[in-house]
């Protein structure tokens, strides 16, 4: 058994290896094009609004595992710099909603622009069946990650 847990071990660190070695590649070859100086937390905030609508603060600070407060201070400074905006929801005037602005608008459509040219430049080299293939144990393995975070939840 331990035999074979080592050769699981050794193919993920080399998945892991090839995975970060094209990430650091497409940041180091296409960070020019997006000049955005957002903290990981300030690009996990947005895509999470640019993903899901009418979202509040509340949720936010649930999906961050922070406090409403500590989402507050985040989403005042993206407004600051017009990436994200609140509005008061109509049908219950005690919520706020937090979207994209102007500035997130543009974040986003830049970021399309990039994966769009990198699936051209790269992606589009590879078979439609092993893209289809890479899809599905991406899934498989995203669905047992997911799984197991919800079990640990409990």
């Amino acid at each position: 058994m331990a035999q074979r847990d080592e050769k699981i071990y050794q193919l993920v660190q080399d998945i892991n290896d090839a995975i970060y070695s094209m990430d650091s590649h497409f940041v180091k070859v296409y960070q020019h094009l997006v000049t955005d100086d957002l903290s990981a937390k300030q690009m996990i905030l947005i895509d999470f609004i640019n993903k899901n609508s009418n979202v509040t603060i509340g949720q936010i600070a649930q999906y961050l595992n922070i406090t409403s407060s500590a989402v507050g201070q985040l989403v005042s400074k993206l407004e600051e710099q017009n990436y994200l905006s609140r509005r008061i929801n109509p049908e219950n005037r005690r919520e706020i909603f937090v979207q994209l602005d102007v500035a997130g608008v543009k974040y986003f459509e830049k970021e399309e622009e990039i994966r769009r040219f990198i699936v051209s430049k790269y992606y589009s080299k590879m078979e439609m069946d092993e893209l289809e293939q890479l899809k599905y144990i991406v899934e498989k393995l995203s669905g047992i990650v997911l799984k197991e975070s919800a079990l640990d939840e409990e």
